[in-house]
């Protein structure tokens, strides 16, 4: 069964460039994919990738992808099978905009931080915010870990002081008129991801283990 996703290039105040991917997948298997492909196939190159992304619709995307006897055009290697049609077009569109078509997600490529907004179709025919990803992991500051004994829900760990499900999350209608900022943070330490629709993710890493004050620091107290 097919799972039809845009995946292209986000732009200003919420428009974006895109493309089709008729056999897409959920942000769980697509979001390593595409990891590998920016890594395997494009050294890293986020505005590589893109262009590439964005040169054809695809039937769907693969790091290693094999010909096949019943394509018209041979896959496209370290990417992906693409789609030959004749009307395939670069599509432009706006978050605030109505979804179009039979669509159920929507990955968008920031050049500029390296990052990758997954969205997700609602009822309403509208685009929401399910998930942002870093290309490279480690920048992440939260990361979704399994359950120690392997069968309990997954943890959301902070990889700044390894604090499991202590996140408090605040998420406001924006400024900026669409969409909405958000602030994600660490109970324990103190690190924190704001977001807001036109700046996107700002991270603030505190130092960990606390550091200890300076006699300086400690001279005017009382013992």
């Amino acid at each position: 069964m097919s799972t039809p996703t845009l995946i292209g290039v986000a732009a200003f105040r919420g428009s974006y460039t895109a493309r089709l991917v008729q056999f897409g997948e959920s942000p769980e298997v697509l979001v390593p994919l595409l990891r590998r492909i920016w890594t395997d196939t494009f050294g890293r190159d986020t505005g590589a990738m893109a262009a590439a992304l964005l040169g054809h619709d695809w039937w769907s995307l693969a790091v290693n992808p094999k010909p096949r006897r019943w394509d018209r055009q041979p896959p496209v290697p370290g990417l992906g099978y693409p789609v030959v049609t004749e009307d395939a077009t670069v599509r432009r569109g706006a978050l605030r905009e109505d979804v179009g078509g039979a669509l159920e997600w929507l990955y968008l490529l920031h050049l500029d931080q390296r990052r990758l907004v997954v969205y997700e179709a609602t009822i309403h025919g509208r685009w929401l915010r399910h998930s942002a990803h870093h290309l490279d992991p480690v920048e992440d500051l939260f990361v979704t870990a399994p359950a120690d004994d392997g069968g309990g829900p997954e943890m959301t760990v902070c990889t700044v002081c390894g604090a499991v499900d202590e996140i408090d999350h605040v998420e406001v209608p924006s400024m900026a008129g669409y969409g909405y900022d958000t602030v994600t943070s660490c109970v324990r330490c103190g690190s924190s991801v704001a977001s807001d629709p036109m700046f996107g993710d700002r991270v603030t890493r505190k130092p960990w283990p606390p550091q200890n004050p300076t006699a300086g620091d400690t001279a005017g107290e009382t013992r």
